[in-house]
């Protein structure tokens, strides 16, 4: 996987991302089928999406069987160590990072990936 490093992906791509995450891999169909309700979204425009996201390099598409198959390719720890990092300096102004272990009774996250948070997070830290 890939680390993102230019921007942000948005809310839209993040709830994409994070099916993604959970998935490993998801046609369109079953993508818009899980963020319809939450973004209102026709079929078209989840597609859309998907090659936008696909362009910068936040998922790979893969044709099989006559439907493109998405994959994540920015990794989920490097991604939100990131926009915490961020965050945490640009918008609260803090000059360290919270401890991984704010996060643990994060969804998305499972032990081993709070514990690599912790690690990258630190790191960052440790670069600024």
């Amino acid at each position: 996987m890939t680390d993102l490093k230019g921007t942000d992906p948005t809310k839209p791509e993040l709830a994409i991302l994070k099916l993604l995450w959970r998935s490993k891999e998801m046609n369109a169909r079953e993508i818009h089928r899980d963020i319809e309700q939450d973004f209102g979204w026709s079929y078209s425009t989840v597609r859309t999406v998907l090659e936008r996201m696909a362009d910068k390099g936040l998922i790979s598409k893969t044709p099989a069987d006559g439907v493109n198959i998405y994959e994540p390719q920015v990794g989920k720890v490097a991604l939100l160590s990131r926009m915490i990092a961020d965050f945490s300096k640009r918008v609260l102004e803090l000059d360290t990072t919270p401890a991984a272990a704010f996060f643990a009774d994060s969804k998305l996250l499972s032990e081993d990936e709070i514990e690599e948070l912790e690690d990258v997070l630190r790191k960052t830290e440790k670069e600024q």
